[in-house]
Formats: structure tokens, sequence, C-alpha cells
């Protein structure tokens, strides 16, 4: 507000206090992310048990490459174009703050393989203080963000003692023993305090040993143990570790999730359980939206797959969860759910292609009954393993249908089967297994009684099979009538027959007419060739041209032996 508006009313700067304070809460963002737990997983999953940054540092940035795709954070086609990410994106998804933590694991990783060739060479101890010092930067970055973010305090302390720690390594290969001595002992103390405010915190201890031999060799390097600055973590800190460990005796279970499932109330209380499960139902919510292009949708199942495969390793490497064979069962069962809805729309796309409702596209493969039987196949296999979950309900409706679908698809692809042979003029085969799809719907009528839409299907099914097979049924009698009248075509050619021509042939003969004739009297006329009547007699009277004097003469001993000796 300019001057020329006059001054600022009461009211007014109550409202833009009230404007502001709704701006902040936006921005407000409860995450719980336990930074050292999912850095340790990643960790041991990829190369680090045997020492192996290499490999470690390209997982990260496959991890990020990942994470920029699915957050549809890229940094441009043709040109890079660096993209900063803004509070508003952290809110939005707590998958920003991994994004900055991997480019941090990143850094480190490569720091630490370049330092295994520092004694070697004098060129790679630069690059890699250069590379620590990235990891500096995105260290305090993400502590920073947790801060602004509001997150809880044990998310905002790992990631002070993370940064204090990357801050330490820097130090310490630059020789600076002092503040390398103050930044891992910030760090120790950080993570010492936090592994009494959990229940299992051995993790935090073992990470407090790994920066032992440091401490000491820093310890050694300045000559006194006595003199140790720890101003840096302050002692508002120590009182925020203190609440943290009284806030966790409080409340231990207070960010909870419940989740529903078969008559069962399971509780979820990991963070990156519960950041996934939200992500994997926005995405099979996406994908089930018919208005959702085709290709869309099959990537979006194929991340959900993915998701639940992630989901289980994490269940896998989590210590101490509540119920985990029952999410282990629960995230199966979305998994499998999710690859039959992802191969049913394929069929549905191949099928629709065969029909000829939607147009093949130029360069693309024809559609076949083939395709289909294959992914009738797999639909099947996957129907299968759904059925071999411990933890669903075996008297539950669900279960029930999982045997009315099995036979509706397994008499779509006897239908797809019989089809194959029809297209290759297999009509006998085509018309056994026409008769084989009838059994299998009519038992699927019977398992499905309850499920209209599929019982509609079932009906469209039967109709098809019926015009397939008269059709079937109408080719094998038009290719019986054909070899018929080719049999009749060639009994007057047989008749004519000469004996010496069918000596090889097993004949049965019912009468004298089909003998064979023996020998055709008298014989027939043949073609021979005529004797010449002109004869070559002009040789006698051509007088030769005289070549005496090109034909060489026989010499003497002596000229022979001179021919031996030059070799001529």
């Amino acid at each position: 507000m300019t001057a020329d508006d006059g001054p600022i009313t009461v009211e007014e700067e109550l409202k833009i206090e009230e404007i502001k304070l709704e701006e902040e809460k936006e921005l407000v963002c409860e995450f719980n992310l336990h930074l050292l737990q999912v850095i340790r997983e990643y960790q041991n999953l990829h190369g680090l048990k045997h020492d192996d940054y290499q490999r470690y540092r390209q997982y990260c940035t496959r991890r990020l490459q990942r994470l920029y795709k699915g957050l549809k954070f890229l940094h441009g086609a043709k040109k890079f174009s660096n993209k900063k990410i803004t509070p508003e994106m952290y809110c939005k998804d707590a998958r920003y703050l991994m994004i900055t933590l991997m480019r941090a694991e990143r850094a480190w990783s490569y720091a630490l393989d370049l330092k295994q060739f520092a004694n070697t060479e004098p060129r790679k101890q630069s690059h890699l203080v250069a590379k620590l010092k990235k990891a500096v930067i995105y260290a305090e970055e993400l502590e920073e963000t947790c801060i602004s973010l509001k997150c809880d305090a044990s998310t905002q302390l790992e990631a002070k003692a993370y940064s204090h720690y990357m801050r330490g390594m820097v130090h310490f290969e630059r020789g600076n023993w002092n503040k390398c001595l103050v930044s891992f002992t910030s760090a120790q103390k950080i993570y010492s305090k936090l592994a009494d405010a959990v229940d299992d915190g051995s993790i935090y201890r073992e990470k407090c040993e790994e920066m032992t031999p440091n401490v000491q060799y820093c310890l050694y390097n300045i000559q006194s143990s006595g003199n140790i600055d720890t101003s840096e973590v302050g002692e508002d800190l120590l009182k925020e570790l203190d609440g943290v460990i009284a806030s966790r005796a409080n409340a231990p279970t207070q960010a909870a999730c419940e989740l529903k499932w078969e008559g069962k109330c399971i509780s979820i209380t990991n963070d990156e359980i519960k950041i996934e499960l939200a992500q994997l139902k926005d995405k099979i919510q996406q994908a089930k939206d018919v208005g959702t292009s085709t290709d869309k949708r099959l990537e979006l199942y194929d991340e959900a797959v993915g998701g639940c495969r992630d989901v289980a390793q994490i269940i896998r490497k989590a210590d101490k969860l509540e119920s985990a064979e029952t999410l282990t069962d629960y995230f199966a069962f979305l998994r499998i759910t999710c690859t039959i809805d992802r191969f049913l729309l394929m069929a549905r796309q191949v099928s629709d292609k065969l029909k000829g409702v939607v147009e093949t596209r130029p360069g693309t493969k024809m559609a076949r009954p083939e395709d289909l039987v294959r992914l009738y196949d797999i639909i099947l296999q996957n129907y299968a393993d759904l059925k071999g979950i411990v933890s669903i309900d075996r008297e539950g409706e669900f279960y029930k249908g999982i045997d009315g679908n099995t036979l509706f698809y397994r008499a779509l692809r006897c239908f797809y089967i019989a089809e194959c042979h029809l297209g290759q003029s297999n009509w006998i085969n085509a018309i056994v297994l026409y008769d084989k799809c009838k059994e299998h719907v009519s038992e699927a009528l019977a398992s499905t009684a309850n499920n209209m839409e599929v019982q509609g299907e079932l009906n469209t099914l039967s109709k098809q099979i019926y015009s397939q097979r008269c059709s079937a049924h109408a080719s094998a009698f038009l290719h019986s009538q054909e070899e018929a009248e080719e049999l009749e075509d060639m009994k007057p050619a047989q008749k004519n027959r000469l004996l010496k021509d069918c000596l090889d042939e097993f004949r049965l003969f019912e009468t004298a007419d089909e003998l064979p004739t023996i020998y055709t009297f008298p014989p027939d006329f043949q073609t021979i060739p005529c004797k010449p009547i002109f004869f070559d007699i002009s040789l006698n009277h051509i007088g030769f041209p005289d070549l005496s004097n090109r034909v060489e003469k026989e010499g003497g001993a002596l000229s022979g032996l001179s021919r031996w000796i030059w070799g001529r």
C-alpha cells in the first residue's frame, strides 16, 4: 500500500497478518523421515558391504533419474536448465527431500571412490575435496529445508547430524583437525541422544562407533584431549534432544496409520511405507480412469507394480515391524491385482485390433490370436498366485470370485486357441476346442451367478462360440467336398494307366473294369532322331599351310647340357 492510499488501519493490519499466517501454515509439512535408516538400507543393498563406492554412486544416479521422472522434475531435453526446488514443492511431495539426500550421497560416494586412488595420483585429492564440499552444500540444504518446513524434531536432528558428519569429512581431508573434531563430536552427541530416544537405537550407536577412529586420529594430531571445543552443539540443541526423548516416551504411536483389508486392521508406523502406500493408491486410481490414454495407464500400472516390490523390500529390511506378514501379503495382493489389470488392458487392446475397432498403426506388429493366448496364460498364472496368499479370507466373497474369474479367462483362452486352429485350416481341432470352450462357459456361468458384468461377457462369448463353430463346420464340409471332387477327377485317369507305370502302388480292384492296361497294341508312334543326309566331305579338298619352320628342332647333347645349366 502506497502513501497516497492513506494510513493502514488496524483491521487491514489484522487481515495482512492472517494472510501471512495462512501462507506459513501452507508451508508447514509434518514429515517424519528416518534419514540414517534410509541411507543405511541403500548403502547395504548397493555395494557398501564390500566397500564398492562406485556401484553405490551409480545406484544414486539411477535413483535420482527415477525420482526426476516420477516427479516430472526434468532439466530439459536438449539444453540443461538448472531447476531449483522450492518450499512449495517440498510440501507437495516428500520425495523432493529424497532428491536432496541422494545428491549428497552421490557426491560423498564419488569422493570416497576417488580416495582409493589419491595416494598414487595427487590430482585425485583435490577432486575428492571438491566433491565433499558439494556433499556439504546438499547436506546443509537438507538441514535448512527440514527446519524451514518444521518437520518433526527427530528428522531435523538427523539432518543436523548428517550435515555435521559431511563437514567433518571435508575438514578431515583438508587437515583442519580442530574443526574436524568439533564436527564429528557434534554428530556423535546427536546420534547418541537419538539412540536413547528410540526403542532400537543400534543403528545410531553403529554410526557413533564408525566416527570414533576419526575422532581419535584428530586427537592424536592436535596432541590434546582437554581443549575440545563443542560449543557448536550448544545448550539449545541438547535441550531439544531431551525434548525428543520425552516426546517419544509419552506418545510413541501418535503417527500410526490404520489399514483395513480382508477383515483385518493393520497398523502402519513406518513413515516410508505410509508415503509409498499413498503414492500407490494415487497411481492405481489414475490407472483405472477410463479417460486416460492406454499407454499412460500401462505406464502407471508398471510404476505401481514396481512400488509394491520396493515396499516389500522395505518390510523385509525393517526391524520390529508390527504385522509384517500381513503387510507383506497386502502388498503382494496389490502387486498381483495391478499385474492382472495391466494384462487385461493389453488383452482388450489386442482384441480391439483383431475386431477392427482400433486401426493398427503403420510400422507396428499385427495383432494375432496367439498374442491373446499368451496374455490369458499370464493372467491365469497370476490368479493362481493370488489364491496362494495366506492372509486372504478363504470364506470371503473375493476368494470365491477368484474361481469364477479363473473359469472365465480359461474359456477365453480356449476360445482363442480354437481361433488359432481355425486360421490354420485345422477344422476338426477347432470344432473340438469350441465344444470344450462351451463347457468352460457353462461352468463359469454357474460360478459367477452374482456377477452380472461377467455374466454378460460370458453370454456374448457363448454367441461367438456358436457362430465360429458353425463357420468351422461349414468350412470342414466344403473342404471334404472339394477333396471328393478331386478324387472323382482322378478316377478316369487311373483307369487308363499302364501296369508298368503303377508297379510301386498297392491297389485293390473290385471290378474288372478297374484293372490296369497291360500294354497297348498296336504300340503308339514315338519320335526318333532321323539320319543325317549331308556328310562333311570338304575336308579332303582343303590345303593347310606349311608350319614346319615353327616346329622346335631337337639339338645335340651340348645344347641340352647348356639348357640344364642355365635353367632353360
